[in-house]
């Protein structure tokens, strides 16, 4: 039920501001379409049940609806399903910034078609931008969150990886995941290799990084 009234949120109108916004980080059209991202206007709150999640009750006693709040609807589509809704609100509002419905999984999202090397990154729409610069050279694996573990159908493809390059945040918890657990599950394969300015690849992106050549040069920096 969740994965076929999930897609109401899913628009194709983004609105101009949706649109801007993704434009912004990088994204082509073509890639947002791809990805079905869309742009929900308004929050929204449906009945838990028909959703096929089970009842919940406020402090009055009345159903808890479900929220679905305004902002980027980021979806994790596998093989054509919905699996998961991510979204991203505006950064005004008072709140987390990153909303995961009820009822998605919280499976990494892997964009992979058998390439021998991997860019690991946090965010879905890291992710996207470096399947749409650089798809053909690796497939990407964006955890969600900088703690977060592969499960294992992604532990099954990167253990599988010739390299795997750790392109976690360029922070410190990043840093710290980097050396600790990517190293200690994955060996000499895992590569740290942040982006040399910005904190993630979109914000390396929008200063002018060159996000082909820097995972190009990650692979030649590995040989």
């Amino acid at each position: 039920m969740f994965l076929d009234l999930a897609k109401e949120t899913i628009r194709t109108d983004y609105s101009l501001l949706g649109l801007s916004f993704l434009q912004g980080r990088g994204l082509a059209e073509i890639t947002i379409g791809r990805a079905t991202l869309g742009w929900n206007k308004t929050d929204l709150y449906r009945d838990r049940q028909a959703w096929g999640l089970k009842k919940e009750l406020r402090l009055d006693g009345k159903q808890k609806p479900l929220w679905l709040p305004a902002g980027l609807v980021i979806p994790y589509l596998a093989s054509g399903h919905v699996v998961r809704l991510r979204i991203r609100r505006d950064a005004s509002n008072i709140g987390p910034r990153y909303v995961i419905i009820p009822g998605s999984t919280l499976t990494p999202m892997m964009i992979w078609e058998n390439q021998s090397v991997l860019v690991i990154v946090e965010s879905e729409l890291d992710a996207l931008l470096i399947n749409q610069e650089a798809g053909d050279l690796a497939g990407v694996c964006a955890l969600g969150s900088v703690s977060a573990r592969p499960d294992h159908i992604a532990h099954e493809v990167l253990n599988g990886a010739d390299l795997l390059l750790v392109s976690l945040d360029s922070d410190e918890p990043g840093a710290k995941e980097s050396w600790h657990f990517w190293k200690d599950t994955y060996g000499q394969k895992a590569k740290r290799w942040p982006v040399p300015i910005g904190k993630d690849p979109t914000e390396a992106h929008q200063n002018g990084l060159d996000i082909r050549l820097w995972v190009d040069a990650g692979i030649d920096d590995s040989q």
